[in-house]
């Protein structure tokens, strides 16, 4: 039998909590909460599902309270999920199935620390934003435990099993989220004096750079940029997961900027660098779309196709899902380009075939119109490619595409659309 042990730091989380201790009821030896200050009904909530309660003091270290949570397991592992992660049922039943498989196997028994598995973001409507992989799975062992104030990691001394027999779903970094908790300025001001402490760390330059801007000001843009390089060209390497976001702002900042030379180096250093992210393939096209190389562009964008449809690897992607229609309109600009009448047939029925059976989605139309016009196509030309499925005269199907337009930040174009909608209804 796997003994589980399930830990979690939380603060006035009643609106997850039950559901946080719900997804492991019967599959875990013991559940461990360490409350640090709520002054909800968390901890009620918590003792209430059986869950053994402990209190923290709260001294501005994430690191040091899951650290005094895993003090408290007993279980042969550990599983530690914050408040707004979660798996489904039958996905803890599978978790438990590979615990088994592990503690059988006379060599993953004694070399495994951890087990990373696929991490999904959701938004506040309950969509796919992000898929990622992340580890939230230890063995019990005292020398598996966190480091870092914020944004805390534990390091693997032996051996990492990767998986994608379940996977995590995350609720918690939304805009109501932000909103309710107002976490995003309680982590600029944390790391800002983390910064201070450790001048040099790359992980803390991304994770300040990242989390500054959400100010969405250009002068945050420029902090940011700045802070990313930085860390890129520190001695110290960081963390994968980290850099990433250093990738995930620069590159598109350089395309917008027009400095394709260095998109490109970004791209190629990516790639090397996080060979299962395809995202870094996907913006390595675009930019030869826009340079007019468009074989290298095909190239590329067909691996990424391959990879998403195939699904056989566990893959990073926070631009293709949910919507894969930003990978089959760069599809369509590089076979156009290399008079491949084919190919650009197949992926225009495959464009017009997602916008039919989505048609009312704003999170599947959304990317594309921000794909167009980040590609440079002009107002005009967008809305054509929506003048076969959508009436232009219907006030109700030009707010849908405007709606789909800012949420997906093509704010131009929505005022555009909306400035449409306007004389519509003076007519």
């Amino acid at each position: 039998m796997v003994k589980l042990s399930q830990c979690m730091i939380v603060k006035n989380e009643e609106k997850n909590i039950e559901r946080a201790l719900g997804w492991a009821k019967g599959y875990t030896f013991e559940q461990i909460i360490v409350d640090t200050g709520s002054t909800d009904k968390t901890v009620e909530l918590a003792e209430k599902s059986g869950a053994k309660v402990y209190h923290f003091e709260w001294i501005n270290d994430f690191a040091a309270a899951k650290n005094f949570a895993m003090d408290q397991a007993k279980g042969d592992w550990i599983a530690i999920l914050d408040a707004d992660e979660y798996m489904s049922r039958e996905d803890a039943k599978k978790m438990i199935k590979l615990l088994e498989k592990i503690q059988n196997d006379p060599k993953l028994s004694k070399e495994c620390d951890a087990i990373t598995c696929p991490f999904i973001d959701l938004d506040d409507a309950g969509n796919t934003v992000n898929v990622s992989s992340h580890q939230r799975i230890y063995r019990n062992r005292a020398y598996l435990r966190f480091t870092g104030k914020i944004h805390e990691a534990v390091k693997i001394q032996k051996t990492n099993y990767n998986t994608n027999e379940f996977q995590i779903i995350h609720t918690g970094y939304t805009q109501s989220a932000y909103k309710d908790t107002d976490k995003q300025e309680r982590n600029i001001n944390m790391l800002r004096a983390e910064h201070e402490q450790k001048p040099d760390d790359p992980d803390i330059m991304h994770y300040l750079a990242n989390s500054i801007l959400s100010h969405g000001t250009e002068e945050a843009r420029e902090e940011a940029e700045k802070l990313h390089l930085n860390a890129l060209t520190s001695k110290k390497t960081g963390n994968t997961p980290v850099r990433q976001l250093a990738y995930d702002f620069l590159i598109p900042r350089f395309i917008e900027k027009s400095n394709y030379t260095e998109a490109i180096k970004l791209c190629d250093r990516a790639i090397s660098d996080i060979p299962k992210n395809i995202d870094y393939l996907y913006y390595r096209a675009v930019i030869n779309n826009k340079k007019e190389n468009y074989k290298e562009a095909f190239k590329d964008l067909s691996e990424c196709e391959s990879v998403l449809i195939s699904g056989k690897n566990i893959i990073t992607t926070r631009l293709l899902t949910p919507s894969p229609l930003p990978l089959f309109y760069q599809l369509f600009i590089s076979s156009k380009g290399l008079d491949d009448e084919q190919n650009t047939t197949k992926n225009t029925t495959i464009i017009n075939a997602i916008i039919t059976e989505n048609k009312y989605s704003p999170e599947i139309i959304g990317p594309y119109i921000r794909a167009m016009s980040w590609y440079g196509e002009s107002d005009e030309q967008v809305l054509e490619k929506f003048i076969d499925l959508y009436d232009p005269k219907n006030p109700k199907d030009m707010m849908l595409i405007a709606r789909a337009a800012k949420e997906s930040g093509a704010i131009d174009f929505a005022r555009t659309v909306i400035g449409i909608v306007q004389n519509l209804m003076e007519q």
